[in-house]
């Protein structure tokens, strides 16, 4: 058995191998090391303290939940910070369609305010549309799409946070815009 003040000294490897064996006491000290340092990243990416430290929640729960299924090629740090820009990107993805279908809303909404039942057909048509269209995106299109519109992300911090240059930022959203007019009725949506 090892000494609780002897964890604070051990590498990560040492102390993920620990956890992987059923020391808990090994997680408790891998969370204490990078909780602060994934939540105040993550919160510079999604601007919001919560859904940052939300984000940092899952990430050591799917580490403690796939710990025995877990092989490490990198370090542990790396391995943390891989996982937060995944899920990260994941939520930009899921926000991206939720705001999407807000501001749809808001729009045929006033459209529509005197045509109750028409009003109705055509969100929903149109909200499928919306969600089928960008659901249908190349996944890294549809990345730099959603951080472009919905989060509001330059190309150069798109770029940053992708790993890829700007003119690929700047090819994927011209590609995911050419799609979506293609796959949408350029008369009920306006993705420019």
């Amino acid at each position: 058995m090892i000494k609780a003040e002897t964890y604070s000294i051990l590498t990560d490897e040492v102390l993920f191998r620990l956890f992987q064996n059923g020391e808990t006491r090994a997680f408790d000290e891998l969370y204490r090391r990078y909780w602060e340092l994934l939540a105040s990243v993550a919160e510079r990416m999604v601007t919001s303290r919560q859904l940052a430290e939300d984000i940092v929640q899952e990430i050591f729960l799917s580490l403690f939940d796939r710990r025995l299924r877990i092989e490490i090629q990198v370090s542990l740090k790396a391995y943390l910070m891989k996982s937060m820009k995944f899920k990260i990107l994941n939520e930009f993805r899921s926000s991206g369609v939720r705001n999407a279908y807000r501001k749809q809303v808001h729009t045929h909404r006033n459209m529509f305010a005197g045509h109750h039942c028409h009003y109705h057909c055509e969100l929903k048509d149109l909200t499928s549309n919306i969600e089928l269209s960008i659901s249908m995106l190349p996944d890294k299109c549809r990345t730099a799409f959603l951080l472009s519109r919905n989060e509001d992300l330059s190309y150069k911090d798109i770029s940053g946070f992708m790993g890829i240059s700007i003119s690929t930022v700047e090819k994927h959203i011209s590609k995911a815009l050419r799609l979506l007019k293609s796959n949408l009725p350029v008369s009920d949506f306006s993705i420019n």
